[in-house]
């Protein structure tokens, strides 16, 4: 008698050959062939495609290298280099937030074999979506949300008004490919911040800080050069929402309000601020402590002629932005209280509009009725004959914390693990050469200069 079991390598089926088997009666031979049915081998190791680099997209293939013994991972960005908002969003003077490089830049160093990274490569135009999915296995979107939300204000393209985004790129050296001007630090007094999120915190901090503390941090050094030569005095941050509903979180507004030469102010009406304080014993301990805090700084403190100044408005919202005779650069902004309706006008001479970013969806991704990327469910793309997820910002709004996104990231991992254990076979299996190679040629043939780790 002879049993075996054979293993086609390229059609990665499984055959079982037993001399016992004719000796089988009906409901035996259907057990027997239901045992086999089962076994499920994933015969060539999956190639899996994830589009973006930053913390999310990066957090998904460290977790899928440990998950897998045997994968092959390709990552796309349009950045010339790596690593996102950890790059390019986090501000100089907190390091320990860019700490998370150095474990990324191990990854790739002892995974040479198993994975590569194409930097300069637009997955809109250089090679598309419809490509990747034929090639890969998996395809993983991470690739963020970038383009920054507007007030939506005649004037707001005026010389001197930036995004935060803008303005971030600026300080951390990005500014060639993702912004056009440069901001002008030394024409004014004046600087205002529209946001009440962390972005707003950062682009303040950098105003005020003064160039011996920023020295000591990786800025570069056109944009400290810069800030030695500002004459940038007075910080404005006016945000929409009240002091319990802003997005701040208590360590960056902290280090904010205490900031060294800076005589800082939280303008709350005595009003709210007696209704804040009835509420305090009401609240979770998270919001409860910045809201404290905000109470701390609500009192104006007497400042000395060489301290700067920051002040918090709430409950505000822009009205009308006016730009200069002379050169079409930002003059004054007009706020509206959404308490009393009354109008203020601020003289400023630098407008930095950080209220968040919108998702851009990659051309050939399938949107619902209000326009945003379609999901089956909280990770899967649908995509007729593809494997296809979403992570990060590019799956739901532009918020949440670098930490959100690396526990999203590993169960979206553990997801496509599970996922492509189910099937018999890769496209490896029957393609004549690998998902990268391919890739690889395509560019080449479209003239792309893509760069490698």
């Amino acid at each position: 008698m002879h049993n075996s079991i054979s293993v086609n390598i390229l059609t990665g089926t499984v055959e079982v050959t037993d001399d016992l088997i004719s000796l089988l009666d009906a409901d035996e031979m259907n057990i027997k062939q239901r045992q086999v049915s089962a076994v499920k081998i994933l015969l060539t190791p999956p190639q899996i495609a994830i589009i973006g680099s930053g913390p999310s997209g990066l957090y998904v293939c460290s977790r899928l290298l440990q998950r897998f013994e045997n994968c092959f991972i390709d990552i796309f960005d349009k950045a010339q280099a790596p690593f996102g908002l950890i790059y390019y969003g986090v501000a100089p003077d907190h390091f320990d937030m860019k700490k998370s490089m150095t474990g990324f830049e191990k990854m790739f160093e002892e995974n040479r074999e198993r994975l590569e990274l194409f930097c300069n490569v637009d997955a809109n135009k250089d090679v598309n979506f419809e490509e990747l999915c034929s090639t890969y296995d998996a395809v993983v979107l991470a690739y963020g949300a970038n383009k920054p939300r507007k007030l939506g204000l005649e004037n707001e393209y005026g010389n001197n008004c930036f995004s935060g985004g803008e303005f971030v790129s600026w300080y951390n050296g990005m500014s060639q490919q993702y912004i056009k001007n440069i901001p002008k630090l030394d024409t004014g007094s004046n600087a205002i911040v529209i946001g009440n999120g962390n972005v707003a915190i950062d682009c303040s901090r950098i105003l005020l800080s003064s160039p011996e503390r920023l020295k000591q941090t990786d800025i570069t050094e056109n944009a400290l050069n810069a800030l030695r030569k500002s004459k940038i005095k007075n910080v404005y941050i006016i945000g929409r929402r009240g002091p319990k509903e802003i997005s701040f979180t208590i360590k960056e507004l902290r280090e904010l309000l205490n900031l060294e030469g800076v005589n800082s102010h939280c303008l709350i009406d005595s009003n709210l601020k007696e209704k804040l304080e009835k509420e305090l014993n009401l609240m979770e301990r998270p919001r409860r402590r910045i809201v404290e805090l905000m109470l701390n700084f609500a009192e104006e403190k007497k400042s000395s002629p060489t301290q700067k100044s920051l002040k918090l408005l709430f409950n505000s919202r822009p009205t009308k932005i006016e730009l200069s005779n002379k050169n079409d650069s930002i003059n004054a902004l007009y706020i509206q209280n959404n308490l009393d309706n009354l109008i203020e006008k601020i003289e400023c001479s630098l407008l930095i509009v950080a209220i968040g970013f919108e998702n851009i969806l990659l051309n050939g991704l399938p949107k619902n009725e209000n326009g945003q990327l379609k999901m089956i469910d909280w990770c899967r793309v649908p995509k007729e004959n593809s494997l296809v997820y979403a992570t990060g910002w590019c799956s739901h709004a532009a918020r949440g914390l670098i930490a959100d996104s690396q526990q999203q990231a590993y169960s979206v991992a553990d997801q496509i693990y599970e996922d492509l254990n189910k099937i018999n076979s890769t496209k490896n299996s029957i393609q004549k050469m690998s998902a990268r190679t391919q890739i690889e040629q395509k560019l080449c043939s479209r003239g792309v200069e893509f760069i490698n780790w």
